[in-house]
């Protein structure tokens, strides 16, 4: 069974990666903007886009890690000096929302993860590698 983890900040997810180390079934990392008391993000593509992606998530994975990754608020993602880790290597994320096979290549970002068709050909491609 798929199970998300909510992680909120660089730190947050830097210390889950490492617990997680070792896990053999794929993990991917959902970058979206920080939400509001009532459950509401700041940013409109992440509202926009999070029920289908989530919905992509519960269809199409059987048995990965998804760390739910809160990059902030508005001024902290808009941020493009070196204070944004989010924005360099090893997650390079450009824009959000995001997601990405973490070890892989493999990403989707932004509008890309309004279009099913994406979403089902990205986790057919990721959550069962051929060996």
């Amino acid at each position: 069974m798929t199970e998300f983890v909510p992680v909120r900040g660089f730190q947050e997810l830097q210390n889950m990666l490492d617990v997680h180390k070792n896990r053999t079934s794929p993990i991917y990392l959902y970058f979206f903007g920080e939400k509001d008391s009532k459950g509401k993000s700041w940013c409109p593509d992440c509202v926009e886009a999070e029920e289908g992606i989530m919905t992509a998530f519960r269809q199409y994975t059987k048995d990965a890690l998804v760390l739910v990754v809160d990059v902030g608020n508005r001024d902290a993602w808009k941020d493009r000096s070196d204070a944004n880790k989010f924005r360099k290597p090893p997650f390079s994320v450009t824009s959000i929302p995001s997601v990405l096979l973490w070890k892989g290549q493999q990403r989707l970002e932004g509008d890309q993860l309004l279009k099913s068709g994406l979403l089902k050909l990205f986790f057919e491609e990721t959550a069962n590698p051929k060996t």
